[in-house]
């Protein structure tokens, strides 16, 4: 159908839902449906690491598994079942549930209060409710405090909620894709590894908590007990995730009194857990809060690792198969649903009202993906290699280079802080720190990258004014090339104008579209403040994919900027040589400043090395050449044998990155820019990649002066969000509550606070160096030079 053409300027702004009913034009768009056909020729993601476990690195890992391809979990037809026939393609849904395999709940636990170890709990934990210990009211408190926390996985319940599942995703989602290659991994994963599964996902939404066991189930593979915190409000859903291994925690449960030091209700929580896993039961943590989702262990989740350490370290359990997971959502759920919000404001009727409008909407793709499972004994046997003997405060690496005293300490590596650890020893707290680092890390890098996510980057970091859909397509081609290059998967696969307009269909509330002529249009992202929110929370998926090559781009950026004041003639002759040193040197300083949760830095990798990789991906993606010399072979082919010879030393022996890297080559290495407009336009692709944690950065460092300290931390980084929202025009993506506690945490780190611990929280004071309005003159330049 061709659409009305306007006589004026040519321009006629439209609703997205009539220009994908109506549009269509020579090839490039089409008014078909969205055809997303998988292939097999993905790259196979998830694997371990080979220095921290390497027995387990090369166990389960087969070609052939990558082969398997993909299948669509939500999918179900009478092949899928033993019949067939009329009866058999109607009730295919309610016979595949029948089929799946529901593997046997651990008993009942009240048999076991008589245990040894029981009875010990209730006696070397006292109650100061009560004044002799050897009371059986001390037994009765256990009792009530198990059935506070017991949950179940009922086969009927299980069944039912699958076949619910089954009906509601295929009408509200596309498809729900997972790898057979995996789920093959898994499977032999059971036959290779005497011990309890322990799934990490990574927190995208609350259907999490519903979406992996519904995987699982429909795989026939043992369904895990659920970790679940005090977000889960909601009454019928509390009971409904309780019946399927939803074990729910409170710090502070009715009825029970904590003494200092001494916690009955952790103490019969760690049993019960231990019980659990001694039974062989899966279990399934999340190690990040939802609220924000800054991909940072948080206490709770670090907690619940500690629990399956402890039944490690005392026998009760052979070894634990650790296995991180990868969720990705073409549209994650609205965020002023009652999944979102504070559940304790959240009626009944409101969440029934929510469905409604939840089961209105279309959310695309859902792509799980299940990591290579490796052995906790494994790791924990080169745990040694995992602590850094050197690691120094932030304060002692990056206050120097920042009030210009040396950079000299930047090669040292940053010391972890912890915060909210009680009762564990430091080399428990780093142990488990560490770890949880590594399954975020991994979980991370295997989620796969969806289109939605690929448009919003484009239209906040490349187009931002606007762009026609024909170049947009293009710039979606290449974004998926370089995506795939770097080993990380993509959600999709098909036409790629089926799944452009699939995109921008998901994305309609984000994006004007304007027709230009009968065979184009326009897109243009919205500026208001939801537009923008959102546009942000999709395309930050796609930084973990850069973040090496978006670093180095801002170090780069900030030795220009320095060379660019000792110009007086800037003429397009001018040939600027970088010396790699320096950039490496900028690099780490850059790294030292932003957050581990950004750099995706995992714990067995230096910041040096991190830094010289980073430098080294420039000059494959051509944004820096390496300066011809003098020798007859060409500089490029001696810098590939050079970085040969550094990445073979590097896999066999350098298991500790040590700080004797720097000193690993007495050769000098000096870049020149790439003169081609591709490498240009992607070194500023990488560097607006960065802007939004940047710029943040910068505008909390400048607000100091304006605010009264002392002041409590949870005040000040409110009035920090609240000044960042006011900022949304100068830097659209900075607007977040996490950057906002991220600079705070930051800051505090590098010195600028000192802080006193209270029982309602930490007081921040500035400290006297930042007292002084140079210092903190001297802290904004210093983060502006890499924006």
């Amino acid at each position: 159908m061709a659409l009305k053409h306007n006589k004026g300027d040519g321009t006629v702004p439209m609703k997205s839902t009539e220009f994908f009913e109506k549009v269509n034009y020579r090839g490039v768009l089409s008014s078909e449906g969205i055809s997303l056909l998988l292939g097999n020729t993905r790259p196979f993601v998830g694997r371990c690491c080979y220095v921290c476990a390497p027995q387990s690195w090369g166990m389960l890992f087969h070609n052939y598994l990558a082969l398997l391809g993909f299948r669509n979990a939500i999918l179900v037809t009478e092949k899928e079942t033993r019949y067939r026939g009329w009866l058999a393609h109607h009730l295919c849904h309610i016979l595949f549930v029948a089929k799946c395999t529901v593997y046997p709940d651990a008993p009942l636990l009240e048999h076991r209060i008589n245990s040894a170890r029981m009875q010990e709990a209730a006696k070397n934990v006292s109650d100061t409710a009560v004044s002799d210990q050897k009371s059986p009211c001390n037994v009765k408190n256990v009792i009530t405090i198990l059935h506070q926390i017991q949950a179940t996985i009922s086969p009927l319940v299980l069944r039912i909620t699958s076949w619910v599942l089954l009906k509601v995703f295929n009408w509200v989602f596309v498809n729900l894709q997972v790898h057979r290659g995996q789920i093959e991994m898994l499977r032999k994963a059971r036959e290779e590894y005497d011990g309890p599964f322990i799934f990490f996902p990574v927190r995208k939404s609350r259907l999490d908590y519903l979406l992996v066991t519904f995987v699982l189930f429909c795989h026939s593979i043992r369904v895990p007990y659920i970790t679940c915190g005090e977000d889960v409000q909601l009454p019928f859903f509390r009971t409904l995730l309780r019946r399927l291994g939803g074990i729910f925690t409170s710090p502070v449960p009715h009825g029970t009194k904590i003494t200092p030091g001494k916690n009955l209700y952790k103490t019969v929580l760690n049993l019960y857990i231990e019980r659990l896993l001694s039974e062989n039961q899966s279990l399934l943590v999340y190690l990040e809060d939802l609220v924000p989702s800054g991909g940072r262990p948080c206490c709770a989740g670090l907690e619940w690792l500690a629990r399956v350490f402890d039944a490690f370290h005392n026998q009760l359990i052979p070894d634990a198969v650790l296995i991180p997971v990868g969720v990705s959502y073409d549209r994650i759920v609205d965020e002023n649903c009652y999944e979102q919000m504070g559940n304790r404001r959240t009626t009944v009727f409101a969440a029934i009202c929510w469905m409604f409008r939840f089961l209105q909407k279309r959310y695309g793709c859902i792509r799980v993906d299940f990591g290579q499972p490796f052995s906790l004994k494994d790791y924990l046997e080169n745990e040694g290699l995992h602590f850094c003997t050197s690691a120094v405060p932030l304060r002692k690496i990056l206050l120097p280079c920042i009030l210009e005293y040396s950079s000299k300490s930047v090669y040292q590596e940053k010391s972890l802080n912890n915060e909210g650890w009680t009762g564990l020893s430091k080399h428990h707290e780093t142990l488990m720190a560490n770890l949880g680092k590594h399954m975020l890390h991994t979980a991370t890098c295997c989620s796969a990258v969806m289109s939605t996510t690929l448009v919003a980057c484009l239209l906040l970091h490349k187009h931002h004014q606007g762009v026609f859909l024909t170049t947009l397509a293009k710039d979606f081609y290449w974004l998926m090339n370089e995506v795939l290059a770097r080993h990380f998967d993509v959600g999709f696969s098909g036409k790629l104008h089926d799944i452009l307009l699939h995109a921008l269909f998901l994305l309609r509330d984000c994006v004007t579209l304007r027709r230009f002529s009968l065979t184009n249009c326009i897109v243009i992202p919205k500026t208001s403040e939801e537009a923008v929110k959102e546009l942000s929370l999709y395309s930050s998926a796609i930084l973990p994919v850069f973040i090496g090559e978006a670093v180095a781009a801002c170090a780069l950026n900030s030795l220009l900027r320095e060379v660019a004041k000792y110009l007086i003639d800037w003429d397009s002759n001018v040939e600027v040589v970088i010396s790699q040193e320096e950039l490496i040197c900028k690099t780490i300083q850059l790294c030292h400043l932003l957050p581990s949760e950004v750099l995706l830095l995992s714990p067995c990798q230096s910041v040096y090395r991190f830094a010289q990789d980073a430098v080294d991906k420039l000059t494959y993606s051509e944004i820096l050449i390496l300066r011809e010399s003098e020798n007859s072979q060409s500089a490029c082919d001696s810098w590939n044998e050079q970085l040969a010879k550094q990445l073979t030393w590097k896999v066999l022996d350098d298991f500790d990155d040590s700080d004797s890297d720097c000193e690993e080559s007495t050769l000098k290495y000096y870049f020149k820019l790439g003169h081609t407009a591709e490498s240009h336009a992607f070194f500023l692709f990488l560097c607006s990649l960065l802007q939004p944690v940047l710029k943040a950065y910068e505008m909390v460092a400048g607000q100091f002066h304006k605010f009264d300290f002392p002041m409590e931390e949870s005040q000040c980084v409110l009035r920090m969000f609240k000044f960042l929202q006011t900022q949304v025009e100068e830097c659209p993506g900075s607007a977040s509550l996490y950057l906002a506690n991220s600079a705070i945490r930051t800051f505090k780190e590098l010195g600028v606070f000192e802080v006193e611990t209270r029982v309602t929280g930490s007081l921040l004071e500035l400290s006297e160096t930042f007292q002084q309005a140079e210092s903190r003159q001297r802290l904004q330049q210093y983060i502006q030079q890499f924006c």
